[in-house]
């Protein structure tokens, strides 16, 4: 797996910071990604949910709260929309988002993709390191 266009997250307190406000514990994995790759976007790219085929993770939401697709500002807009428990931490070329989806039950947060036109989600995987082995590109 390879990630582009990255943008190196000076200050990793940002990350704790989230995750502190919103009373969240991230996976391990994911924030070894966020401190090599924010911002980044994954090569391969492409992904299936239970309900669709070949969707596209664009790149990674910031830590960064001066990057233009920020966590901060994303959570801040789409709250009040999102299911609660679920949190965006990839922005697609459409708007939509994959998301992770904080179930009481679980001790790890599954992956989930928010349809932001249809106001639902769609389960794509069980934990953030098997949706990074998911993915695949089309060629």
């Amino acid at each position: 797996m390879k990630w582009i266009l990255s943008k190196p997250l000076k200050n990793m307190d940002l990350v704790k910071d989230f995750e502190n406000k919103h009373q969240i514990v991230f996976p391990g994995k994911y924030l070894e990604v966020v401190k090599e790759y924010n911002n980044g976007r994954p090569r391969p790219n492409v992904f299936d949910s239970e309900e669709n085929k070949e969707r596209v993770a664009k790149s990674l939401l910031s830590f960064d709260p001066d990057h233009q697709d920020n966590v901060w500002e994303t959570y801040k807009v789409l709250y009040k929309q999102l299911p609660s428990d679920v949190f965006p931490f990839i922005i697609d070329q459409f708007g939509n988002y994959v998301c992770f989806f904080y179930d009481p039950l679980l001790e790890e947060p599954s992956i989930v993709f928010w349809n932001l036109e249809e106001q639902q989600t769609e389960k794509v995987a069980s934990s953030f390191e098997d949706f990074l082995n998911q993915l695949y590109s089309i060629d």
